[in-house]
């Protein structure tokens, strides 16, 4: 038997998701279009709408591909460390870039753009592997690729409570579509693998893992995985260990069927494992990263409200799978759900990470729900109604997501640029300097919303730009923010630190950054004795506008 047969999905369905999932990446791409037109001759748009800290991050790995690495470096950080085999799938978009000729926002946004094709099929398949009859596919496939929660609700009572349908994208495929590439491959690939063990797991299917039957193919999606949403394989390894056990419970002997095929994911994704953890406690630096790279979980009203409402369609067939527990689909999938829902709580650094895949076999019990129950008490005139109504409610979220961070790029490009989404445009000058003049690994010292794109448009290092990138990040921060508010000019070019400061960028971000009252616009004492000190230094002084660029080192 062979995972996915061509006669599963006909060619009138494909092209159904084609169409569809075409809407929904031209939907995706249609305000990183407006913001980049709307750029002008003060603000510039970089590329990124939604979470710009971590986007100007991707685009620093990419940029290391670019320059030819495989091998991952902190650009963040102003020390010289050890490189490691982290980020992969941004470095080879860089080398892509680099073999192509391609710009780094272009390279990011046709993998953003191939990926979630990919996801949304990836998508579609599973629902085809699970259910014969075409209603139910479209069904599943609807939900997945809309359905939303209701954190809209939330923002009526507070504003500032983020719930995982608006501030964790890897938790539903649209808002993953929009943000980056490597979160809708995750889910892609989550949807194939999920799409096997459906189908080995189902009573009566005893094959060994092969070529032919899916065997390859899970170790080839668990490899990926593993190399490029490593959490992602936790929640699903977890539920295929704990079915292994159940069944062995069952049983009183071992399950070696589900053991081989469970190998499939589990054996590949081991040397993975081993090699990050060693070079987390090696490689010093790394290891640091890795500590302060806490991406907590939000609390569990917000979770609730984000995911309640699909939980309550998906109570009937949930309820029905803990009474039957049947092998046929609801036993794998309810595992799934509940190591899922369990570990998105658990004391780990990267809790907030395991919250990707989780939609899929909640979705999955709200199909089966509508399907075997829902269908059956709601009067046939109003089933559509009441699916309409459903999505009313779910779907408000993926406009915000959609919309709102387009507001900052062309409507108020003051929060835009305070939310890091524009830049002035004398910056932009700064880095295309930068880039041209400035040697690798030399070390530039800016305000924190400089530096956190600095290492993504040229390749060099900053002081400080990331929370958990730069290393150490509290310190540098704070090192950072006393300089430019006048209250150490000295700690950044002492011996007290480890790296060499060659250039300052000081325009209206670190100006501000001096101001002890905005209104007035009064200077904090101190900062213009710092910056008499980095003239002094200087052996050449760039201007660009309203920003002036000290260079500290020797002319080349």
């Amino acid at each position: 038997m062979q995972p996915f047969r061509k006669d599963d999905i006909s060619r009138h369905e494909w092209r159904w998701v084609a169409i569809f999932a075409g809407i929904l990446v031209t939907l995706a791409l249609l305000p990183y279009a407006w913001a980049s037109i709307a750029s002008d001759n003060k603000w510039q748009f970089l590329g990124v709408l939604s979470n710009p800290q971590d986007g100007a991050t991707y685009f620093s790995k990419i940029r290391q591909g670019l320059d030819g690495y495989w091998l991952f470096e902190l650009m963040h950080t102003p020390e010289v460390h050890d490189r490691a085999g982290l980020f992969t799938f941004y470095l080879l978009l860089g080398q892509i870039a680099r073999i192509v000729g391609l710009s780094i926002v272009v390279v990011f946004h046709l993998a953003r753009v191939a990926t979630s094709i990919f996801m949304f099929s990836a998508l579609y398949q599973l629902g085809a592997v699970i259910w014969k009859r075409l209603r139910p596919r479209r069904l599943f496939f609807i939900f997945l690729a809309l359905a939303s929660g209701l954190g809209w609700v939330v923002l009526f009572f507070d504003d500032k409570a983020l719930a995982p349908d608006l501030n964790v994208p890897e938790a539903f495929p649209f808002y993953a579509a929009l943000v980056n590439p490597h979160f809708p491959l995750s889910i892609g690939l989550l949807a194939l693998l999920a799409g096997i063990f459906l189908q080995v797991f189902r009573p009566g299917y005893n094959e060994a893992p092969s070529v032919e039957n899916g065997g390859l193919a899970a170790i080839l999606y668990s490899i990926i995985l593993a190399i490029v949403q490593p959490p992602a394989l936790v929640s699903f390894g977890g539920a295929l260990v704990l079915l292994i056990l159940i069944t062995a419970y069952k049983r009183r002997d071992i399950p070696w069927h589900e053991v081989r095929w469970s190998s499939m994911v589990l054996l590949p994704t081991f040397p993975f494992a081993l090699y990050y953890l060693l070079v987390f406690d090696f490689n010093e630096t790394m290891g640091k990263f890795n500590e302060q790279n806490i991406t907590r979980s939000p609390n569990v009203f917000l979770t609730l409200m984000a995911f309640g409402l699909l939980l309550l369609v998906a109570t009937p067939a949930i309820v029905r799978a803990v009474r039957l527990f049947e092998r046929d689909g609801d036993q794998l999938m309810l595992l799934w759900l509940t190591v899922n829902i369990i570990l998105v709580y658990m004391p780990f650094n990267l809790q907030r990470r395991l919250f990707i895949g989780l939609i899929i076999p909640l979705v999955y019990f709200c199909i089966r729900a509508i399907e075997d129950y829902w269908m059956t008490h709601i009067p046939v005139k109003r089933q559509r109604l009441a699916l309409i109504l459903l999505f009313v409610f779910l779907i408000p979220s993926n406009f915000i997501v959609l919309f709102i961070p387009l507001f900052g790029a062309v409507s108020n490009r003051e929060a835009g640029a305070d939310a890091g989404i524009l830049i002035e445009k004398n910056y932009v000058d700064v880095f295309d300097w930068l880039e041209i003049n400035a040697r690798e690994d030399e070390v530039v010292l800016g305000s924190p919303d400089i530096g956190m794109w600095i290492p993504a448009q040229a390749s060099v290092r900053v002081v400080y730009g990331h929370p958990y990138e730069t290393v150490p990040a509290k310190l540098r921060e704070r090192q950072v923010k006393d300089f430019f508010e006048g209250k150490d000019c000295d700690t950044l070019f002492s011996d007290a630190v480890d790296f060499n400061i060659h250039y300052v960028v000081w325009g209206p971000r670190e100006e501000e950054m001096g101001l002890l009252d905005k209104k007035t616009e009064t200077i904090r004492p101190g900062v213009e004795e710092c910056r008499q000190k980095i003239e002094d230094r200087a052996t050449l002084t760039e201007q660009f506008g309203d920003v002036t660029l000290y260079v500290l080192r020797e002319p080349r």
